[in-house]
């Protein structure tokens, strides 16, 4: 063993620091001659010693192959885990055994004073606590888990160590052991909320159908932070089964963080049967239920909404609106448009700014006229929305104020206007759109670099081989995807 192994080695350092000791000290200062009366009394400690840690020693090591064999699907782990403590157990052991073999030896051979005797036989006992300590401590640790039988403080810890494992599992979610998935949905029926609720993060990582039951059964639960967990994993997990609990739980459940937490999970799972229990919660008490579940009835995209949401326009605190405002633009046909026309003269920026973007993603060409409208509103948000809108719906009459937009000196303006050119698509834009080219922002020079490429117009080919030597990386990247897409 190298010296710079020492560190690696310090215990069995310093048991074999603590064996020679105890023999100097031991086999010293002894006179020959037979045993003195005193010590043959005395022979019977040191051996009961021996045989007591001997046998307690075997009883270890059955419940430590128990224990192997209990994690045979995770031996490695565990092994691991383990081997520190059998380490400690196994040189307590040896040590108690040689120290009290190595005084019946001198009993055997040699006189010396009773105050040394007694110091023997006094350290012959400590050595028999000390290995009785560490055996009975840490059989007790493996029989407890092996039986199951963990304190809810253990349970915790356990649990917790498991979520970090996963969460250092950067390439895929840890699959966990069916032992360990069996461990978790006893931990759901603690007496602690707190084991209840870790637990319930645990089985999101549980590809099983009982992880499932075991977390629809929380959903009942008297403490409101496990509820929460609940819905919100099982909203992640995206189980079928899960659909139906949460609608009847979202109409019995009196709290309304758990009723927002479980219409943010109706909206996740994406099932077409919640879409009436959410147009109900529309008129739920609380405002920021109804502002999850206009932006859960957006996620899902079903038309039977669109007429409560409509309904539901100028009622309600301003991040509603939007919401509604916002859901609409996912879902809406003619008649929402025509009605969200009207909104973009609302005198709240930040419903304009949303009616816009609403508008765009419709892409019905009558809101056309009403956006360039709007490009001229004297907030920079609500011009931006509608000209990005414009582009979505590749309105060519908007070229001409688009292009009147690339003059701002706002540069957000400036590159939405330039992307919303180039998805129009007109030859009428490319001589502005190359003026750009040589833009000190690179945001701005990228994005007209992949307008001009979408237009395709042969005569930005020369300004574009230029580009090729920009100092932004990504412009460069994107100049010569550009000359690639007008070559073909």
């Amino acid at each position: 063993m190298k010296l710079t192994d020492l560190k690696t080695y310090k215990l069995e350092v310093f048991f074999i620091f603590a064996l020679v000791a105890l023999s100097f000290f031991t086999l010293s200062g002894n006179e020959g001659g037979g045993s003195s009366a005193t010590s043959q009394s005395t022979f019977w400690l040191p051996s009961a010693v021996m045989q007591s840690v001997a046998a307690l020693y075997g009883v270890f090591i059955a419940i430590f192959i128990l224990s192997l064999q209990n994690n045979k699907d995770s031996i490695n782990s565990i092994a691991n885990q383990i081997k520190p403590t059998l380490k400690i157990v196994s040189y307590t052991a040896a040590g108690t055994i040689y120290f009290n073999g190595l005084i019946l030896i001198v009993f055997s051979l040699g006189t010396f004073s009773t105050t040394k005797m007694k110091f023997m036989l006094s350290f012959s006992l400590v050595s028999m606590v000390l290995s009785l300590i560490a055996i009975v401590y840490s059989s007790m640790i493996l029989l407890s888990d092996v039986s199951g039988l963990k304190t809810s403080s253990e349970k915790f810890t356990y649990i917790s160590n498991l979520l970090q494992e996963q969460e250092g599992n950067s390439s895929s979610l840890l699959k966990q052991s069916g032992r360990n998935t069996e461990f978790c949905i006893k931990a759901i029926d603690d007496e602690n909320p707190e084991v209840r609720k870790i637990a319930a993060k645990a089985l999101e990582h549980a590809r099983d159908p009982r992880a499932e039951n075991a977390l629809l059964e929380l959903l009942e639960d008297n403490n409101l932070e496990v509820r929460i967990t609940a819905v919100r994993v099982l909203g992640r997990i995206g189980a079928e089964n899960t659909v139906e609990p949460l609608i009847k739980q979202l109409t019995a459940d009196k709290d309304p963080n758990f009723r927002i937490c479980a219409i943010e999970a109706l909206g996740n799972l994406n099932d077409k049967q919640a879409i009436e229990p959410l147009i109900k919660s529309l008129d739920d008490k609380n405002s920021e239920v109804k502002v999850a579940t206009a932006r859960s009835l957006g996620i899902l995209g079903d038309e039977r909404a669109e007429e409560a949401l409509i309904m539901k326009l100028n009622k309600g605190s301003l991040e509603f609106h939007k919401q509604v405002i916002l859901a609409l633009g996912k879902i809406g046909d003619k008649k929402t448009v025509e009605v969200l026309i009207h909104k973009l003269e609302d005198k709240e920026p930040e419903i304009r700014k949303c009616t816009a973007e609403s508008l765009g993603k419709l892409g019905n060409l009558q809101a056309v006229d009403p956006l360039l409208r709007s490009i001229n509103d004297k907030i920079p948000e609500v011009r931006n929305a509608a000209a990005y809108s414009l582009g979505m719906l590749k309105a060519e009459k908007a070229v001409d104020a688009l292009e009147e937009l690339l003059t701002e000196e706002d540069s957000e303006l400036r590159i939405t206007a330039v992307y919303a050119l180039g998805s129009i698509g007109s030859p009428r834009s490319v001589d502005s759109l190359l003026k750009f080219l040589n833009d000190c922002n690179p945001w701005i020079r990228r994005y007209a670099v992949e307008a001009l490429g979408k237009i395709g117009d042969k005569k930005a080919t020369g300004p574009l081989v230029k580009n090729l030597n920009d100092p932004d990386l990504e412009v460069r990247w994107a100049t010569a995807e550009a000359l690639r897409m007008m070559d073909k």
